[in-house]
């Protein structure tokens, strides 16, 4: 899986944007999902949770502590496992529910990554897997990562 120049439209190549996609997390079309290769940890914001109608009793106790780039410690309120579709993959993904505020819905990290043996490319604004029938590629929503 490769990236080139032919894949940089002419208004992205002076930015500094995350990938941000949009995707199928257990039948609710989710905006806002960071990709983010530096995190060891997929996570779900309450607030997504409840919109998604899910309820505390699907959470699986957790001994997690996530920290920031502060260092700052936030306990997580449970696990859960989800089903994600990058179409044709579908990949049952682990976030840790989060109450805390974010501009993000979701943030999935190397692991969901490493499960689709995906590679991200921020600056291409690309995801891109292999699956049986050849490498798939998801674009990045610059809009709404602006």
């Amino acid at each position: 899986m490769t990236f080139d120049a032919e894949d940089i439209e002419e208004d992205m190549e002076d930015h500094n944007d995350p990938l941000v996609l949009t995707l199928p997390v257990a039948g609710c079309n989710i905006k806002k999902i960071l990709i983010d290769g530096g995190s060891s940890v997929n996570v779900l914001f309450r607030d997504t949770f409840k919109r998604m109608e899910l309820n505390d009793e699907q959470l699986m106790s957790s001994y997690y502590t996530i920290y920031g780039f502060n260092g700052a410690p936030t306990k997580t309120l449970g696990d859960i496992v989800l089903q994600v579709d990058a179409e044709p993959m579908k990949v049952d993904t682990r976030f840790s529910v989060v109450d805390a505020p974010s501009p993000y819905n979701v943030i999935i990290g190397r692991r969901w990554m490493h499960k689709l043996k995906g590679v991200e490319a921020a600056y291409h604004q690309y995801l891109r897997f292999p699956t049986p029938e050849g490498v798939m590629e998801i674009k990045g929503d610059q809009v709404t990562a602006r």
